[in-house]
């Protein structure tokens, strides 16, 4: 693929499906003008100018006729009017039959991929269920075969909700559930399946919301809430994978609160529906107060809170700006929607014959509607997806059965290697064991003829015998060992000392040792008494209690005594 495309694809990601990496460099409007870059920057504040400035990038050679072409298309795809739309589908149609996109090389499926999420896209806006599955279907077998299973995933999630909202509702959400089971997986979480598990989510609060089922709206809008809170406030665990996620901080806290916003409108939405006024209100609320609230989508988002809260004026205002945006495409379900809303605001208004007017238009519409969907062969493509389905389950239990004839003489010999290495390694558990108790023995009688030659060693000097035990009896009985930050100027402050009389002292009596191996020497000491008297504490919490961080202790433990904390416990039970 040309380098064009390499940028290209970055640019479009979040309008489209892509599998490469972003380039490092962020594009701004403020860059060279008649690029891809600054044209897809534009398009979704400024439509029209983002068409001229593409069509001037072809006139200059900074995009060549497929590329400009698939530009044009992504603008083209996120309009409302439908005349656009039918050209987003004609120019994808197109490109769909040229060599760069015939999937026969990892670069040209790529890029049939892209083009195949734009086309999608438009048959989604235009509820074209039957190329909208169609479609759908080969994204989603695309991404399988090129390994891109968790695109595959999102993917299957959006066909779920087509089959449920064509009639084949169990069928549908079992296969949400199915998509959103297996994106949950957070072993190792990742920026892709959040994004994707977020969009499946989504996915299933719209069909539970076409299905009545309202309760089961709100914990699903919370989760999502819960994800991108957990995912703010450690982002550094989450493995960075995705082209979805903007490279600067500020880009990636819209990309956040958008997703956030949308979770509230639909938290607003379920408790509207259900009939809890109160919670609908408060969460309205605050969905009012994000930037996605001013958009047309936040607006028609929350537009059935707002109905069921009575606020009327903000309901007809948003549905006069689609209807106008329409134009004279009115043969949708977006616009049988707003007929009705016409009608409930009129009736709450008390103009009863202008509501009964937009009812009988909003019957006539519906039923036509309704009519397209019954003929239209969105069944067929569902059925030959289950039919791949089935083919593709009958193929795993064949490769299965495969592999467990292969594996039986496997087992057989690695069950006798397996009874060979228990032999040797319980010899050698054995042996360590033995080992560690002598340690172990050791280590207390140390510690006990520690205590009594200390009571009796002479020493060269009783007063300084008397300044290193006052020091020494600080440190031990008010724990100062414990604090991490313990330091040799902490101990010089207090007792007015300077460090050539401590290094004195550390040689004369702590047998040589430095300060710091001084006071880890106590720390040692206290930590095995800790480990022998205290069976309840935890290693962790034995660390943490003389003032060491768990690593080092183990470390300095082993050196020491050799043999790990745990171990030495064991010797002790």
């Amino acid at each position: 693929m040309k380098k064009a495309f390499t940028i290209l694809f970055v640019i479009v990601a979040a309008a489209c499906s892509q599998h490469s990496r972003p380039e490092s460099h962020i594009f701004r409007d403020t860059d060279s003008l008649y690029t891809e870059q600054v044209a897809m920057l534009t398009y979704q504040k400024d439509p029209e100018r983002a068409l001229v400035i593409i069509d001037s990038a072809q006139v200059v050679g900074n995009v060549d006729a497929f590329t400009a072409d698939f530009l044009r298309a992504t603008v083209y795809g996120r309009s409302v009017d439908d005349p656009q739309k039918e050209k987003a589908i004609q120019l994808c149609l197109n490109l769909l039959e040229r060599p760069e996109a015939n999937a026969q090389t990892k670069e040209s499926a790529d890029v049939r991929l892209n083009i195949l999420g734009v086309l999608t896209g438009a048959y989604r806006i235009r509820r074209d269920y039957e190329n909208w599955i169609k479609y759908s279907i080969e994204i989603a077998e695309l991404n399988r075969k090129m390994g891109y299973e968790t695109e595959a995933l999102r993917t299957e999630a959006e066909i779920g909700s087509i089959l449920a909202f064509i009639g084949r509702e169990e069928e549908g959400v079992q296969k949400l559930d199915e998509a959103i089971e297996a994106l949950s997986d957070n072993t190792r979480p990742s920026v892709d399946r959040m994004d994707s598990w977020i969009v499946a989510v989504k996915r299933k609060i719209n069909v539970l919301e076409e299905r009545g089922e309202y309760q089961e709206m709100a914990p699903l809008a919370q989760a999502i809430l819960d994800k991108i809170e957990d995912y703010e406030s450690r982002p550094q665990a989450y493995a960075e994978d995705s082209f979805r996620l903007p490279a600067i901080p500020e880009d990636r806290a819209n990309y956040c609160a958008f997703y956030r916003a949308q979770a509230l409108g639909f938290l607003a939405r379920a408790h509207a529906q259900a009939g809890q006024l109160k919670e609908a209100r408060q969460y309205t609320a605050l969905f009012e107060n994000t930037a996605y609230s001013h958009s047309i989508g936040g607006r028609k988002l929350i537009s059935v809170a707002w109905k069921k809260l009575g606020e009327w004026d903000k309901l007809t205002a948003v549905n006069d700006e689609v209807e106008r945006r329409m134009g004279a495409d009115t043969l949708n379900s977006d616009y049988a929607v707003i007929l009705h809303n016409k009608a409930e605001a009129a009736a709450a208004k008390g103009n009863y014959k202008a509501a009964s007017a937009y009812l009988e238009r909003w019957g006539v519409l519906n039923n036509q509607l309704q009519s397209q969907l019954r003929e239209s062969q969105a069944h067929e493509y569902a059925a030959k997806y289950h039919q791949k389905e089935q083919e593709m389950e009958i193929a795993a239990a064949k490769a299965d059965a495969r592999r467990k004839d292969s594996v039986i003489i496997g087992i057989l010999v690695l069950f006798v290697l397996a009874a060979l290495t228990s032999i040797y390694f319980a010899r050698q558990r054995r042996r360590i064991a033995e080992k560690n108790s002598a340690l172990a023995r050791l280590m207390n009688e140390q510690a006990e003829k520690k205590s009594v030659d200390g009571a009796k060693a002479e020493r060269p000097s009783a007063k300084d015998e008397a300044l290193f035990r006052s020091i020494d009896t600080a440190i031990r009985e008010e724990r100062l060992y414990a604090n991490p930050s313990l330091q040799r100027q902490d101990i010089l402050d207090r007792f007015n000392l300077r460090r050539q009389t401590l290094n004195d002292l550390m040689a004369a009596f702590a047998n040589g040792s430095s300060f710091p191996a001084y006071i880890n020497g106590i720390r040692l000491d206290e930590a095995v008494r800790l480990l022998r008297e205290e069976p309840g504490m935890t290693i962790s919490a034995v660390a943490e209690a003389v003032g060491l961080a768990l690593p080092n202790f183990r470390v300095q433990f082993k050196q020491r005594y050799g043999m790990s904390p745990a171990e030495y416990r064991d010797t002790m039970r």
